[in-house]
């Protein structure tokens, strides 16, 4: 009886310790600035994303201002890196040159991850960048 107990007893624990839930690492990365072109006009309709991942659902895209803003959940890493893609075509007076901007240092460096992933946060100004038109 004993031994069904314990048999009972050991199998119910390997069962519970084998159902922990493990979280992937995350890191939260909030991003603004404003893009312009080389006369310093805003330029709307840019498409600002963190490569390796997207911003939450309409962000990222630069308003009539030249403004854009993001919010995003990343894996945490060593080099954070924003890509700028003109997606509109020539409807913002011409098209511009796609540009990645490396933001590691502006980063604050995550931290080690608590039970649910989560490692650290950042607000990110990453201040005005400049577009050069191809056309």
């Amino acid at each position: 009886m004993r031994k069904s107990i314990f048999c009972i007893f050991a199998l119910a624990l390997l069962t519970l310790v084998g159902c922990e839930e493990k979280h992937e690492p995350y890191y939260v990365l909030t991003v603004y600035g404003t893009v312009v072109d080389e006369a310093g006009e805003p330029i709307q309709g840019i498409h600002a994303y963190p490569e390796g991942g997207d911003f939450a659902g309409r962000e990222g895209y630069t308003d009539y201002e030249g403004k854009f803003g993001g919010f995003t959940h990343l894996a945490p890493r060593n080099r954070w890196v924003i890509r700028f893609e003109d997606v509109d075509g020539e409807h913002n007076r011409g098209e511009y040159e796609s540009l990645s901007v490396d933001i590691t240092d502006k980063v604050t460096p995550p931290i080690k991850p608590d039970e649910w992933g989560y490692s650290g946060s950042s607000l990110v100004d990453i201040g005005t960048i400049v577009l050069k038109r191809i056309m």
